[in-house]
């Protein structure tokens, strides 16, 4: 998915009103919560692993980078699924986009 590139550059960041949960309770859960409305979203762990790495520091060419390093997975079907669940995760305002200066 070439027309993600543009995309490589911008860094995001958790929302303040979403909080990730990791928990081990006989089996791994991964949750994202919406503190605001009560909200509870299951994911899977690596949805979790996406969106713990957007931290308002790294970009996203370097969350491609460090899942990369997680998954053994096709770099170039890494970067459309990540695009896609970024763009969702953005028009849910579960991600900021930061504004560099």
């Amino acid at each position: 998915m070439r027309g993600g590139d543009c995309m490589d550059d911008y860094v995001y960041e958790l929302a303040g009103d979403f909080s990730l949960f990791k928990g081990d309770f006989k089996e791994k859960r991964f949750q994202l919560f919406n503190i605001t409305d009560g909200t509870i979203y299951k994911l899977n762990e690596v949805s979790y692993d996406m969106l713990s790495l957007f931290d308002g520091e790294k970009n996203v060419k370097e969350v491609v980078n460090e899942l990369k390093k997680l998954y053994n997975v096709n770099v170039e079907k890494l970067k459309e699924d990540l695009y896609g669940m970024v763009a969702e995760w953005a028009a849910k305002k579960i991600l900021i986009k930061k504004e560099l200066k």
